[in-house]
């Protein structure tokens, strides 16, 4: 990978100074990074706070200089630069042009726009940073999410829900859509498997194939029950490996409490009583050892063709981004505070966290920031 220019570290380190820790810290965190650990700790270079949001997509633009989250609660798109200045902020709860009903996915365009995925309405529109409209087309199979990036063609990919209801096992979609005309230029299923785990076959998708996405030459990843991954080459070869980084972990107070509020918001919006038949779910999420993905969303092939997984391990001080090669695993970046999204783009790297404030901070909802880091100087993957 190729470094950040050293202007736009130093342009940005000046502009939005991080919490900087001791030497000896940093020291320890930059410098303990040999080659026979798996782990790179690179030093952050930017920090940008940014306000609440139930969603955690973030694309990073193709000047690697501009990030765009998705402000659920406002119904917006919101833009920013690594030296926290805002870019733009647009959308607003609607079905016309530049409108959004639920907007849910974000890609980078080409040509320096964001792409954004409303599955509710099932279109994929098209902005300047600033928020100028530039175009939209309607999506197929009711909306997909989006490969982190496009051109001429916007591609993505679906399960194929039909077939899992007809008791056919998982199937993905990969569509390609040419942008300008909306026609439908590839419509691809993805292999069948199933393939064996040790944990079972990955024939159901009740929770054991959780998702896949489609590589840049024709491959797919799953995810799969307890930490594994079942890379599917272009002729339908299969390696299945285990996640060498996977531990078995219940979750945490934070996330049980998320998730009973989720299950909560879920029955009011059905007009229950918020409470109803919370027992045995809660108790089952709070025995159950989390997911080795963070979720399926974060989860992306960068320029090179490397695969990319925020992993659901620690996630208090630090969180880990995984990194495979060729179906194999070849490290792990390691980033501060809780992530919650993340984006790549040659030596450019921003994720999108949950911070608390201090030790002493018990804030229900903890702060929200998207930092900058600079991959230059990773060891693996190159």
């Amino acid at each position: 990978m190729h470094s950040a220019p050293v202007s736009l570290r130093r342009r940005l380190t000046r502009a939005y100074p991080v919490r900087i820790p001791s030497i000896a810290a940093l020291l320890a965190c930059t410098q303990s990074d040999t080659p026979d650990d798996p782990n790179f700790t690179p030093e952050p270079i930017a920090s940008t706070a940014l306000p609440p949001s139930a969603n955690d997509q973030v694309a990073l633009l193709a000047d690697a200089r501009t990030a765009c989250v998705i402000d659920s609660y406002e119904v917006q798109v919101r833009c920013v630069d690594g030296e926290g200045a805002v870019v733009g902020v647009f959308g607003r709860e609607g079905e016309g042009p530049g409108e959004f009903a639920s907007p849910a996915y974000l890609a980078r365009g080409e040509e320096g726009t964001v792409g954004v995925a409303d599955l509710r309405l099932g279109r994929f529109t098209v902005f300047e940073p600033s928020g100028a409209y530039v175009s939209q087309v309607m999506m197929p199979g009711g909306g997909f999410p989006p490969l982190s990036s496009f051109g001429d063609i916007l591609s993505g990919a679906s399960m194929d829900v039909m077939a899992l209801m007809r008791g056919e096992g998982v199937k993905m979609n990969r569509y390609d859509v040419n942008i300008a005309s909306g026609e439908v230029v590839g419509d691809v299923e993805s292999p069948p498997g199933p393939w064996d785990v040790e944990c079972g076959e990955v024939v159901d998708g009740m929770g054991e194939v959780v998702d896949g996405i489609p590589n840049q030459t024709g491959g797919w990843v799953f995810n799969a029950c307890e930490g594994h991954l079942i890379f599917v080459g272009d002729t339908g070869d299969a390696t299945v490996l285990r996640a060498p980084t996977y531990v078995p972990q219940v979750p945490d107070e934070q996330e049980v409490a998320q998730r009973e509020e989720e299950l909560k918001a879920f029955n009011r919006e059905r007009g229950f009583p918020e409470s109803m038949n919370l027992e045995e779910p809660m108790q089952r999420f709070r025995t159950t050892p989390k997911n080795y993905h963070l979720s399926t969303a974060q989860q992306l092939f960068d320029d090179a063709n490397r695969y990319w997984i925020a992993t659901q391990r620690d996630l208090r001080e630090w969180s880990y981004l995984d990194v495979y090669e060729n179906a194999e695993y070849v490290g792990s970046v390691r980033v501060r505070d809780r992530i919650r999204g993340f984006d790549v783009l040659g030596s450019t790297l921003v994720v999108l966290v949950d911070r608390q404030v201090g030790a002493d901070d018990d804030a229900v909802i903890p702060d929200r920031a998207l930092d900058w880091y600079d991959l230059g100087e990773m060891p693996f993957g190159e």
